[in-house]
């Protein structure tokens, strides 16, 4: 791994603007533990050409990783962007959509998260990931006020996860503690600008 390093170290000095080579890097820098280092290469490559790392889940994976950190720091913006990029790089993992609706969800935009959720859903429908889905929808559905459908996903998660039931409650409950805190950090900060 250390000669393929130098390797692309000597190819990205010689032509900056490799995004191919930047990814191919960060894949080596990834497997050696060097997570820090692999995102940036990931970043740059996006950066100069996403097509250089779509449809490589590795590459999606690493962003999703990454946005899930941010989520749980409260980086919701870091934490979209980050899945954005996920999803250009893989759209066949439901569990990136999911990610992605959550974050939605704790920033508020109930829109957006059902719309990831229902695409999420359309590439795995019924599993214990698809359980956890489902109930994100339905506490989605609860906070806009759609209690029958709010049922009704709930419903659907519980049938496809019994056993899961303390999980999913626990889960729902976290999520509701990070929107409420993002609520109260955004109100904090609107306060100290006027």
């Amino acid at each position: 791994m250390e000669g393929a390093l130098v390797e692309y170290d000597r190819a990205i000095a010689a032509d900056p603007r490799a995004a191919d080579i930047y990814a191919k890097r960060g894949g080596v820098r990834r497997a050696k533990g060097d997570l820090d280092g692999a995102l940036a290469d990931y970043d740059q490559a996006y950066a100069l050409d996403p097509r250089a790392v779509e449809d490589d889940r590795f590459v999606a994976d690493a962003f999703s990783d990454r946005g899930n950190v941010r989520i749980e720091k409260l980086d919701v913006w870091g934490a979209l962007a980050d899945f954005d990029k996920a999803v250009a790089c893989y759209r066949g993992n439901p569990d990136i959509y999911f990610r992605r609706a959550q974050a939605r969800l704790i920033n508020g935009d109930y829109a957006a998260a059902l719309s990831d959720i229902d695409s999420g859903l359309a590439l795995k429908p019924d599993d214990k990931l698809a359980s956890i889905a489902y109930a994100v929808r339905g506490y989605v559905n609860v906070k806009r006020g759609d209690d029958a459908a709010a049922r009704k996903d709930f419903d659907q998660s519980l049938k496809l996860n019994k056993e899961g039931k303390f999980f999913l409650h626990l889960h729902l409950l976290n999520l509701d503690s990070q929107h409420k805190e993002l609520k109260r950090r955004r109100a904090a900060e609107d306060q100290r600008i006027s």
